[in-house]
């Protein structure tokens, strides 16, 4: 596992870098009350999201007889709140296209997990108020980057680490310490480190599987646990088969009151489409 640890660390240095595009385009989608005009300049400067998108619009989702052949055109017909959601999502995983990836990692579940649980924990974070509400939705898009990591730089080891879970029952966390000697969770810190995002984004991603307890203002880590547990429970997860440890059947959250009812009657108004987006 050591030795496997610094392989997967210096794996790092060859992290693809965010362009100033792909920032922009992040800081403007984080926004709910993003503008259409500069969704649209922002995503034409991305030759493959322009092409993602158009295919979308194309695609026998929205059944048209005509095809779309312009972004703007392709964004009208999406909608903001659905593109915005696909946006987010492919960027990431875009930035790994060209990689090959452990046969047992799907780039389809980890776009609809990630998207799920950044819509989730953005409602929540409009109930409670969380340190660094204001990065909620790329807190729970980022939060599980460092599985992406692994399929990636160590495709082997992540089906051993997936094997290990079902012959021994270990969590993901204990199985990827036992194999690589790192797990998921920091190294999606470190990613986003490098990324030069905000630390509330970093802290979030770090502390998901362990958060502080709530004292006074909740960490924005306790919002992406349970969010990031209760999608694994609706099945959005990124394995093939959520582990129990890792599924959650209400959204409680310990010490805190807020509106169970309203979050997730908000959240099922945004999510229905979302399977279908990522085709």
């Amino acid at each position: 596992p050591s030795s496997l640890r610094e392989q997967t660390l210096r794996c790092l240095d060859r992290l693809p870098k965010m362009s100033p595009m792909l920032t922009q385009l992040l800081g403007q989608l984080s926004r709910r009350n993003c503008e259409i005009n500069d969704l649209v300049e922002t995503v034409e400067r991305d030759p493959m999201l322009s092409g993602q998108i158009l295919r979308l619009a194309n695609s026998a989702i929205f059944g048209r007889l005509r095809p779309v052949s312009s972004v703007r055109h392709a964004v009208a017909m999406i909608g903001t709140a659905a593109l915005r959601k696909f946006a987010l999502g492919s960027s990431i995983s875009n930035l790994f296209s060209r990689t090959k990836m452990a046969k047992n990692f799907s780039v389809r579940r980890f776009n609809v997990h990630s998207v799920a649980t950044a819509t989730l924990l953005e409602l929540l974070s409009e109930e409670l108020s969380f340190e660094s509400g204001q990065d909620a939705f790329l807190a729970g898009l980022l939060h599980d980057v460092g599985k992406l990591l692994i399929a990636v730089s160590l495709p082997r080891q992540y089906d051993d680490i997936l094997a290990l879970t079902a012959v021994n029952g270990a969590t993901l966390i204990e199985a990827e310490r036992d194999v690589i000697g790192i797990d998921h969770a920091e190294l999606s810190a470190l990613a986003i480190s490098r990324w030069e995002l905000s630390e509330g984004i970093q802290a979030a991603a770090a502390d998901h599987h362990q958060p502080p307890e709530p004292s006074g203002k909740p960490k924005l880590s306790l919002g992406v646990h349970h969010a990031d547990a209760y999608i694994n429970h609706l099945g959005m997860s990124v394995l093939a088969i959520p582990l129990p440890c890792q599924k959650a059947e209400t959204l409680d959250i310990p010490g805190l009151a807020f509106s169970q009812d309203r979050v997730l009657a908000a959240f099922e108004q945004e999510i229905h489409t979302l399977g279908n987006l990522f085709h």
